[in-house]
């Protein structure tokens, strides 16, 4: 499906673009590390460094981690960011909270891009600094980083979480008493970390429009904004839509005037997969049943929210996507 009147110069920034696109990996419907999960896991890591994948890569996972898990993992990519779920509830039957955080402190000895995740905070549930506080010590005890967010509600269509102002400022000062980074998302964390820019929130002018232009998108560039028309002869625009965008301009100044709330972007990979990209992430997906118990996940088949995904892969490797795209 090579799209054509791209230029050879234009397709070398397009693949420069596609290849630093941050990407997580097996992160719906299956936890990356679960036993029935792993190997494609391994393997996905596996293909993107045969590629010479430039972009920050990650795995979230609720899983008790094995040290040979841990050791072969850092075997193929030590570079890699974990997220690894806190949240002081019992997501898994018979697993402690002094288990968890044993976890998540092996997985700190070998891995310097992990970050302790908890979310989301369920009013009423964790969301106070009783059961905060011991999970925060052991952050301090580890890579120092901590990534924190409100509830999603599974079956709204609002895509709005919970508000918690007031604990956050609490989480915070502990935090800094601590000497712990408590970003509000990961990308600021992976920002803080790498330097590298943090689209969410970057308030440069866009770059790359371009880019966004040969992939098809239609938008209009005004007073220093995007704002989407849809893509190719389309007048929806998903939220998918939105992030994807604000990845490849590098900078937060998209409009956020999705007509569709759903995850995925419209362009689709070279096998006719839905592509999924949040906030932060692009994603490559093996869609399998979870093995943890999170009730409160907003990431199921059954939430509308969530498009409808066959079996199968979601996503692909950024480049190979380029390469359906533009060279095949």
């Amino acid at each position: 499906m090579a799209i054509k009147n791209v230029d050879a110069e234009l397709k070398k920034k397009i693949r420069r673009c596609m290849e630093t696109l941050p990407l997580t990996i097996n992160t719906h419907f299956g936890d990356p590390f679960q036993p029935d999960q792993w190997e494609n896991t391994l393997d996905k890591i596996r293909y993107l460094k045969a590629q010479n994948y430039q972009g920050e890569i990650e795995v979230s996972t609720k899983w008790i981690i094995s040290n040979e898990q841990i050791n072969e993992l850092y075997a193929i990519n030590p570079d890699i960011w974990i997220i690894c779920g806190i949240t002081g509830i019992n997501e898994v039957k018979n697993v402690t909270l002094d288990e968890r955080f044993d976890n998540y402190l092996r997985i700190c000895k070998k891995f310097k891009k992990t970050i302790l995740n908890v979310r989301p905070l369920i009013p009423g549930i964790n969301d106070s600094m009783e059961v905060l506080t011991p999970i925060i010590e052991v952050a301090a005890k580890g890579r120092k980083l901590l990534k924190h967010g409100g509830y999603l509600n599974p079956q709204s269509f609002e895509n709005k979480k919970t508000k918690y102002d007031g604990l956050k400022q609490e989480i915070h000062a502990l935090c800094e008493k601590l000497g712990v980074n408590d970003g509000p998302r990961c990308s600021c964390l992976v920002t803080d970390v790498t330097g590298k820019v943090n689209s969410t929130f970057e308030e440069s002018p866009p770059v790359n429009l371009d880019v966004l232009e040969a992939l098809g998108y239609n938008f209009e560039y005004n007073d220093g904004y995007v704002t989407l028309a849809g893509y190719e002869g389309s007048s929806t625009v998903t939220k998918g839509d939105v992030s994807f965008a604000r990845l490849i301009v590098l900078s937060s100044r998209v409009v956020n005037n999705w007509n569709d709330p759903h995850v995925y972007i419209q362009m689709k990979g070279p096998d006719s997969q839905i592509v999924v990209c949040t906030s932060s992430w692009l994603h490559w997906a093996r869609e399998v049943p979870c093995m943890v118990d999170c009730f409160y996940c907003h990431v199921r088949p059954e939430n509308p929210i969530i498009q409808s995904f066959e079996a199968g892969d979601t996503g692909c490797s950024p480049i190979d996507l380029y390469h359906y795209l533009f060279e095949d």
